[in-house]
């Protein structure tokens, strides 16, 4: 479920995914049930890098989600960098001032 708090600034938290994660990691990934697969979103949703070939983007490897009603639980799925999230979970507190809670799922 996308970030719902209204004045989350999408920009911070894609900046802070990049930091934590790498540069080729974006927050703007969502589910498209409909067709079965990843695809770019409008705003915070799944964090994943995308899976490319030359220039053409053949989904994304996701490795984490924002769930939860409000998007307040950040589920990790690669339990081996459990560190980084933490990391992540902890800046996010900070510079965005939202209670974010991390969950492992390994």
């Amino acid at each position: 479920m996308p970030l719902q708090h209204s004045n989350v600034d999408a920009g911070q938290i894609e900046a802070l995914v990049k930091k934590h994660f790498g540069e080729g990691f974006t927050c703007f990934v969502t589910r498209n049930h409909a067709l079965g697969r990843y695809v770019k979103a409008a705003s915070p949703d799944v964090v994943g890098r995308p899976r490319k070939v030359s220039f053409l983007t053949l989904g994304y490897e996701v490795i984490g989600q924002f769930k939860d009603e409000n998007g307040d639980v950040f589920e990790f799925y690669r339990e081996w960098e459990a560190d980084r999230a933490r990391a992540f979970v902890e800046e996010y507190k900070r510079a965005l001032g939202h209670d974010l809670r991390l969950q492992l799922i390994g």
